[in-house]
This record gives structure tokens, C-alpha cells and sequence, in this order.
């Protein structure tokens, strides 16, 4: 059943001339239009600056979150939604302050080159080079360097998972945690969600396969740096917080990604949020119970990374 404050938000998303054919210059209007529409006031944090990293395709903007803290905090690597055609650091800015405040965690977004000028695995690339930036040369101030989380939205979810999957099979330190929210994670589209909600839930079944499709560009759909659902063995990927909506295309991606995690022994929460749509986390402004989702998905994070990797006692000697 749909949240009342969704079903509205619907209602509003359903007027004429808001809707139609996927479109590049639309979908990219529509993800600056959403925030400053539906997502309330952006909420202070502690300190937000812009840097630039060099990558595989050129200098890849990020942006910085620090929350208001005096210890030390994990690092999260975090990529936009937006079905690789879509989002950028402004789109994704105030979903990103709630995120790292109540995840309180240093959040660095990575502004990841766009299908269809850059398909398959050029986004990827971005995030994989911004991961090993943090990693291995950056100073960013407060950040604890020992617990290091990826996260991301929609087609930023499938980002992180699939970076996780690619570290996993060259053999490079992992994660320690991936949070995932409502990730696009089989590019096939056959799930029992994709007819349950095809249309009328924010995200048509249609719209979801064009933007497959843009980012796919004839790649074989069962790479699992492409569609990570399609991975063989689950065995020895970080531990993991899924976070799906009930009334969403996506909706199965996500439970069969944290099932089958779950059955490799990988410590995974699987958190279904009851009446919301796709994108409803971007909607705090009119939907208050995106906000009290947030809280709970960060407040898992927080428990599980703390369990699967607490911070060593002589870690802060160690730096």
C-alpha cells in the first residue's frame, strides 16, 4: 500500500507535460528539477568542498562531505543515481548531506562520466579510480583509514556493487560494507517486479530498459561488472546493507541480491521500505517518511560496519 504522502507525489509526477518518452536532455532536467522540487531544505553538515581527481577519461569532479565530529570517521565513497544518464554532484547534494550526517562517515560523491557519451564501463572506471584514490592518496582530513564503505542510489547502487565485484575478482582489498539503495542490478529486467509495477511507480519498466540500454551498448548482459546479479559466486563480498522499495521495478534486485548474499555467509540487512516508490529518497521535503528510511538504513550501516569492522584501538597511534 502506497504511503499517502507518495501516492501525492505521484499525482503530481503523473501531471501532463512531466511525463513521457525517455529522454536524454529530460532525464538530466528532471534529476536537478527533483531536489529543489521535493527535497526540502539542504540540511548543514560540517564541511562540503569540491576537488578534482585525474582518472582514466580526465579529471573526475567529487565532492567532499565531513559531518560535525571529533573523532575519526570511515570513508564512503558514494555514486549518484540517475540510470548512468543522468545526476551529478548538485542533483545528489542534499540526499548526500542527510547521508553523511547520519551515516557520519566522510562521504566523497563522485561525478562519474554519462552514457550514452560514455557507455559501459566508463562510469565504473570513474568510481573504481575515486575508491583507489581514497585509498591509496588521499589526505582527507578526519577520515580514519582503515574502514572504507561504498555506497550509492538506483544505478549508482549497481556502481557500487559491481566495484565491489571487480576488486573481488582481481583480488584488491574490498569494502568494508556496501550500502545499496535500491540498486539496478540485472540488466535482463525479468524480475516478477518489473510487470508488478511496470507503470504508474515513478519508474516504468520501459524507462528502466532504455536506460539499460544506453549504459549497456551491446555489452554481454551477464557481466557481472554489469549486472552483478549475474555474478557465480557471492562467496567474499563485503558485507552489505540493501535497501529496496516496496511499490519499484527494482524491488527484486535488491532481495535477490541480499539473499544470495546472505546464503555465501556474507553479513547482509535487507530493508524493505514499506509504501515508497523509486527515487523516494531524494523526496524528503514531501514525503517525511523518506527521512525516518534514511535514519533506519543509516543506522544499520552504522551497527553492521561497527560489528564486521570496528575500529582497532591503536588505530588512531597507527596513523
Amino acid at each position: 500500500m502506497l504511503d499517502p504522502d507518495v501516492a501525492e507525489m505521484l499525482r503530481v509526477l503523473a501531471a501532463p507535460g512531466v511525463e513521457g518518452p525517455p529522454d536524454v536532455a529530460k532525464a538530466r532536467a528532471a534529476a536537478i528539477e527533483t531536489p529543489l522540487r521535493f527535497g526540502g531544505v539542504a540540511e548543514p553538515t560540517g564541511s562540503v568542498r569540491d576537488a578534482t581527481v585525474f582518472g582514466p577519461g580526465g579529471l573526475i569532479p567529487i565532492r567532499i562531505y565531513t559531518p560535525e565530529s571529533t573523532g575519526l570517521q570511515p570513508l564512503c565513497v558514494f555514486a549518484h543515481g540517475g540510470g548512468w544518464v543522468a545526476g551529478s554532484l548538485d542533483s545528489h547534494d542534499k540526499l548526500c548531506r542527510l547521508l553523511a550526517n547520519r551515516l557520519r562517515m566522510i562521504l566523497v560523491a563522485v561525478d562519474y562520466r554519462l552514457a550514452p557519451e560514455h557507455d559501459f564501463p566508463d562510469a565504473l572506471e570513474d568510481v573504481e579510480a575515486i575508491w583507489h584514490w581514497c585509498r591509496e592518496r588521499s589526505n582527507v582530513a578526519g577520515a580514519d583509514r582503515v574502514r572504507y564503505v561504498v555506497a550509492g542510489d538506483s544505478s549508482g547502487g549497481n556502481l557500487a556493487a559491481a566495484l565491489s565485484e571487480r576488486l573481488k575478482r582481481l583480488g584488491q582489498r574490498l569494502p568494508s560494507l556496501q550500502v545499496l539503495l535500491y540498486p539496478a542490478l540485472d540488466a535482463q529486467c525479468g524480475s516478477p517486479s518489473y510487470t508488478e509495477f511496470s507503470s504508474g511507480y515513478n519508474l516504468s519498466a520501459s524507462e528502466m530498459r532504455w536506460y539499460w540500454n544506453r549504459y549497456a551498448a551491446g555489452t554481454t548482459l551477464d557481466n557481472p561488472e554489469l549486472s552483478p546479479l549475474a555474478a557465480r559466486d557471492f562467496a567474499g563480498l563485503p558485507p552489505t546493507v540493501v535497501a529496496v522499495a516496496e511499490c519499484d521495478v527494482l524491488r527484486d534486485d535488491g532481495i535477490e541480491y541480499a539473499e544470495r548474499l546472505s546464503a555465501a555467509d556474507v553479513p547482509t540487512e535487507l530493508i524493505r521500505c514499506e509504501g515508497m516508490v523509486h527515487g523516494f529518497l531524494r523526496w524528503t521535503g514531501s514525503v517525511p517518511a523518506a527521512g525516518r528510511w534514511i535514519e533506519r538504513v543509516a543506522g544499520s550501516a552504522r551497527t553492521l560496519l561497527d560489528r564486521v569492522a570496528p575500529l582497532p584501538s591503536n588505530a588512531r597511534a597507527a596513523l
